[in-house]
């Protein structure tokens, strides 16, 4: 009985551990950022998911868009910094990144809500006014000099 009882308390945890990184058809857990590119595109890596489509992979926040950091537009790009150094800041201490609302764009691109420490980062850079919301249609081309000086929404 003794050995039961030190078995069970020893693969508790582990049990534990792993079932909180368990994944569904869209939603992936446990997810570990390796870099943002700017402030939609993040590469990651997915736990428990054959390397082919779980490491390295290149994931869009859903539902929106952010400033290019390439792009001749000097006011466009320097938004675009901000909107990655936002997004980098706010990974960096993550406990927690989750992918929900899992699918794939026009041009097959992996899309998803973008969860860290339970806040959606599409909700981060929409209150920093540094996104805009996107659907995959036509993209708006907002004023760039205009938004920075704007104060973030509250």
């Amino acid at each position: 009985m003794r050995t039961f009882f030190y078995f069970v308390l020893a693969t508790t945890p582990i049990y534990s551990v792993a079932s909180e990184c368990l994944h569904n058809d869209t939603t992936f857990r446990c997810v570990k950022v390796l870099k943002n590119y700017d402030g939609d595109t993040l590469t990651v890596n997915i736990p428990n998911v054959p390397a082919l489509i779980g490491k390295n992979i290149s994931v869009r926040v859903l539902g929106i868009d952010t400033p290019e950091v390439k792009t001749k537009n000097r006011c466009e790009k320097e938004a675009g910094k901000i909107a990655r150094n936002l997004v980098a800041n706010t990974l960096k201490n993550a406990k927690t990144v989750e992918l929900h609302n899992v699918q794939r764009d026009k041009y097959f691109r992996i899309l998803a809500d973008v969860i860290v420490d339970g806040r959606s980062l599409k909700d981060i850079l929409l209150k920093n006014n540094l996104a805009y919301s996107y659907d995959g249609g036509t993209k708006k081309h907002p004023d760039w000099c205009k938004v920075l000086r704007q104060p973030a929404n509250q």
